[in-house]
């Protein structure tokens, strides 16, 4: 009897850990959006081939998935992003990176801090709540330690 107790449970727990794997069903197409430099024709900045893509989209659950792809950033530094609404910055002809919004989303950052890698790439991967982002207007990547520093943004 105690076999067939233990037997069961196994089976049970092995059964609910298959679905735990299973990758979330998406409730929408992904979006794509390629960076624009900022700082490439600033002297001794650093951010001469600065470039990336920006792949997001909304799943079940409330979530949106975003994924940063970037290259020609400094090595070796850390760098962080986040999503922006609309600032009032900018005339309403100008792009939405020119805009100088507030930040927008929760969590508020796209994935942690992290750092390039010594050839200047760097991936950034992160879920925010999608209903914090009815506003989102374009995202900024950061370095972590001068937040002033804007190399790449992208309006999505």
């Amino acid at each position: 009897m105690k076999r067939q107790m233990m037997l069961a449970l196994v089976g049970a727990v092995a059964l609910a850990s298959c679905n735990m794997n299973r990758a979330p069903d998406v409730t929408g197409t992904t979006r794509k959006a390629n960076f624009t430099p900022q700082l490439n024709t600033t002297t001794g900045s650093g951010y001469t081939a600065a470039a990336g893509t920006v792949d997001y989209v909304d799943i079940t659950g409330g979530d949106r998935r975003t994924v940063l792809t970037m290259t020609g950033l400094k090595p070796n530094v850390s760098y962080v992003a986040h999503y922006h609404a609309r600032g009032a910055a900018a005339p309403a002809a100008t792009n939405d990176c020119a805009s100088n919004g507030p930040i927008v989303g929760e969590p508020q950052t796209i994935g942690m801090p992290t750092t390039a890698s010594a050839t200047g790439t760097l991936t950034l991967k992160g879920l925010q709540a999608t209903s914090t982002l009815s506003s989102a207007a374009y995202i900024n990547v950061h370095e972590a330690g001068a937040l002033a520093i804007v190399p790449l943004c992208a309006d999505i």
